[in-house]
């Protein structure tokens, strides 16, 4: 015989004995109650079970059957309910607004908005030396969406140990960093850059992002010893997947949250219209042009065609436009 959550049962109810209808306005008594309540940050979200940061204890705290249909992610600040009872957890009976997010679709085509993380300072995007290219184009679309989602957006090529030729590294980095990207070279094998890296998430909310495969894992791991995050290698057809759900956690050295979020193939921005796109390329929004909504494709007035544009980010930039367009890049 399946369990009956009665605690669930419970907060089907108000205080005063009526039943409680979702999506229904709370009265200033309720909304009163529900403020004072404590709040806390939600640092894990696996199958559905979330735990969440409530002064210094990570405890696991279940959403409110008030609140089915709600979902929690990794980073959201939250109101809990105490438990009322020795075996009762503490619950979620809000999610409060989201300062940022950083979310993708699956493809361009689709607007199936998946956020990996919230109210999250930056994202690391992290790249293999060895696999440069692939990863550059990831690192534009997540550029994008951090941007639309209110994030900062940083560099880590990490794998530096298994190129000899680092050109190709040092190009990309005169590339990004006049853009406003902070840049990081490292190797989880040698630890080189890894200081470095440490004091670039220093004081604040981060999140990892990159293909499977690229080391994310592993460089977690030495940032944060007892995570133990398991680690995978980039194969023929991409990096395995060894990431499987959001975790943050705590690096105390430097009062730091680090969230390592799942590796992908594909990084989409099916949310965002074609229009929109030109003002999260920074050079492209930098351009003083005939019109405020300029696309920079032939439109009279563009100034793109007198302005100093690196070609790869101007190639970039046309290969989003016309997938969001539903063309053949």
């Amino acid at each position: 015989m399946p369990r009956i959550d009665i605690d669930a049962l419970e907060d089907e109810w108000e205080e005063d004995g009526r039943p409680a209808r979702r999506g229904r306005q709370l009265s200033p008594a309720a909304r009163a109650r529900i403020e004072r309540l404590e709040v806390a940050r939600v640092v894990g979200v696996d199958r559905g079970r979330v735990t969440v940061l409530i002064g210094d204890e990570v405890v696991e705290a279940p959403l409110a059957g008030t609140m089915r249909g709600t979902k929690a992610v990794v980073g959201d600040r939250v109101r809990i309910r105490p438990p009322r009872h020795e075996q009762d957890l503490p619950r979620i009976v809000e999610v409060l607004p989201r300062d940022t997010v950083l979310t993708r679709t699956g493809d361009d085509a689709q607007d199936d908005e998946r956020i990996l993380v919230a109210n999250a300072d930056q994202v690391v995007v992290v790249l293999a030396a060895d696999h440069l290219e692939a990863g550059v184009r990831f690192l534009d679309r997540v550029m994008v969406s951090a941007s639309v989602g209110g994030l900062d957006t940083a560099v880590c090529v990490n794998r530096i140990d298994l190129v000899d030729d680092q050109r190709p590294v040092e190009e990309l980095r005169g590339r990004y960093e006049p853009l406003g990207v902070d840049w990081r070279v490292t190797s989880a094998v040698t630890g080189e850059g890894i200081d470095e890296l440490t004091m670039l998430i220093a004081g604040c909310w981060s999140a990892f992002a990159g293909h499977s495969g690229v080391g994310k894992s592993s460089l977690f791991n030495l940032l944060v010893p007892e995570a133990e995050r398991e680690v995978g290698e980039i194969g023929p057809r991409g990096g395995r997947h060894t990431t499987t759900s959001s975790m943050a956690m705590h690096v105390p050295t430097v009062d730091a949250w680090l969230v390592d979020t799942p590796g992908v193939r594909s990084f989409g921005l099916g949310t965002l219209t074609p229009r929109d796109l030109a003002r999260h390329f920074p050079e492209l929004a930098a351009l003083d042009c005939a019109l405020d909504d300029c696309i920079h494709d032939g439109e009279p007035g563009c100034a793109l065609s007198s302005a100093a544009i690196h070609p790869e980010r101007l190639a970039s930039y046309r290969r989003l436009l016309a997938s969001l367009r539903g063309e053949a890049a």
